[in-house]
């Protein structure tokens, strides 16, 4: 298939993979991901804020590979941490889509799902309906990620951009220090601080500075989970932290625990 998902994962933790997106959808994609729960002896999961959405195909699979019990689903925005035990042998795939695409590409707007998790054909059955129906009907979560990218292809190709301005402002925060100085970013752009922050706002249902915290929040987990004993101190210096003792803050508004107690969650998985 054209530019197929490499499912090579760029990042992992038990049965959590994560894969890059396909390069012509990378501006709207954050990654495609798979969960597979253990068969036994599963260990909660705590799900932490995250500023995506997420369009989800999840639950047990049929002795014979197909969908069994699952469904289609919108996960997020996440802005509470909360814990999750999936039954054994519970399966996710998943497309992770940046706050900015989510109205062109799902039909959706992210304010309106923060912490919830609706079934998609509930929100946008005109959409849901025929891709859940070709999700059933694979095997293999390679399969089903091949489906996403090809609902997200012809979605694409169906609609308009991103205005630029949202999408120059998303990027800039996507990749700026976790403490953005939007003014600056809005004179960068020619626009007021209250505009660029009602148009951020109004799109993604949060602040620029709360979606730019999380932003750092996860990179921060990508280095921690890389290293069986992590270096706080030189990754609050990696990350823009002003020192470990604010990363250390940071983590616990954000995730309910210390950092310590988290990468200790993550590696127990």
């Amino acid at each position: 298939m054209r530019n197929a998902p490499d499912v090579t994962p760029f990042h992992k933790i038990g049965g959590y993979h994560e894969f890059a997106p396909p390069p012509d959808l990378a501006d709207a994609v954050e990654a495609l991901w798979v969960h597979q729960a253990a068969n036994v002896n599963v260990i909660p999961h705590r799900v932490v804020p995250d500023a995506a959405v997420s369009l989800c195909f999840m639950g047990r699979r049929a002795p014979d590979g197909l969908a069994g019990d699952a469904r289609l689903r919108i996960i997020g925005p996440v802005i509470r941490p909360h814990a999750f035990a999936p039954p054994a042998g519970h399966r996710m795939e998943s497309v992770r889509i940046k706050l900015e695409w989510c109205r062109l590409l799902l039909g959706v707007a992210p304010g309106e799902h923060v912490d919830a998790e609706p079934l998609y054909v509930d929100v946008r059955p005109d959409l849901a309906a025929p891709l859940e129906s070709r999700l059933a009907r694979t095997t293999t979560s390679v399969d089903a990620l091949c489906v996403f990218v090809n609902f997200l292809r012809a979605r694409r190709g169906a609609q308009m951009r991103v205005p630029t301005l949202l999408m120059a402002g998303m990027e800039s925060l996507r990749h700026g220090t976790g403490q953005p100085r939007v003014a600056e970013l809005a004179a960068r752009f020619g626009v007021s601080d209250r505009h660029l922050r009602r148009l951020v706002m109004n799109e993604t249902g949060m602040s620029p500075r709360h979606f730019a915290r999380i932003q750092r929040f996860h990179a921060l987990l990508r280095s921690a989970d890389a290293a069986p004993h992590p270096a706080w101190a030189a990754l609050a210096f990696r990350h823009g932290y002003a020192d470990q003792p604010h990363l250390i803050r940071e983590v616990q508004d954000l995730a309910g625990v210390t950092p310590a107690r988290l990468h200790t969650e993550r590696r127990a998985e």
